[in-house]
């Protein structure tokens, strides 16, 4: 997978997990604004861990050393 794709997709999580997480202390619990914003966020670390994931995934793996064989 590309690098660069997997990092703006890093850019645009984070910046929503940034707004999400700057607004939600200024809304009323009550309202749906709320639940919405709160749903933002949750889906901001679930769009991070999968990009994470994608990343272990498709990184080479590093070579064994030479002491370990």
């Amino acid at each position: 997978m590309d690098p660069a794709l997997l990092r703006g997709n890093l850019a645009l999580a984070l910046f929503i997990l940034l707004l999400a997480l700057v607004v939600l202390p200024f809304q009323d619990p009550a309202s749906g604004a709320f639940v919405v914003t709160v749903l933002a966020a949750v889906v901001a670390l679930l769009f991070i861990a999968a990009i994470w994931l994608l990343t272990r995934w498709f990184s080479p793996r590093m070579p064994p050393k030479e002491d370990d064989k």
